[in-house]
């Protein structure tokens, strides 16, 4: 079991969480939820697309979150964040807090997006992780790499 850690503090920032494969967002059956409920009238859920399972992480060797860079060869805007992000379920953050800088809790109706990086802070302060929580998308939180220490 692994514990992650304030890198300023050291308090335990996640309970005891097992470290697996990152789910591959082309084969459902690896998601912890797969299939999204049915929705209301406004395209809402109250079950929505879950990453990981409670209790479980693992690292994303990719590029996540902003600042955002346009790639030359699809002509998209790509995420070109840290690579590294620890990605856990939402619910399996320990004493994480919105960040003090309310445009950094930039959501949509259901909760934070995350569009504009890291929107959760330790109880010391330090800058953690960005949650991913609005209906729209797929729920996860993902710990910054330089902001946590990994404790097996």
């Amino acid at each position: 079991m692994t514990v992650f850690r304030c890198r300023v503090c050291h308090r335990a920032v996640t309970p005891p969480v097992t470290e697996r494969v990152l789910p591959d967002p082309d084969r459902d059956e690896e998601w912890y939820r797969p299939k999204a409920p049915e929705t209301d009238a406004d395209g809402h859920t109250d079950q929505p697309i879950v990453r990981m399972a409670p209790g479980t992480f693992a690292v994303d060797p990719e590029p996540s979150g902003p600042p955002y860079v346009l790639d030359g060869s699809s002509g998209l805007l790509i995420e070109s964040g840290p690579s590294g992000t620890v990605v856990l379920n939402p619910g399996d953050g320990i004493g994480l807090e919105a960040h003090p800088d309310v445009a950094m809790r930039r959501g949509h109706c259901c909760g934070m997006d995350g569009e504009w990086g890291p929107n959760l802070v330790c109880t010391c302060g330090a800058v953690m992780a960005t949650v991913y929580s609005d209906c729209y998308q797929v729920q996860e939180l993902r710990l910054q790499p330089d902001a946590v220490e990994r404790c097996d």
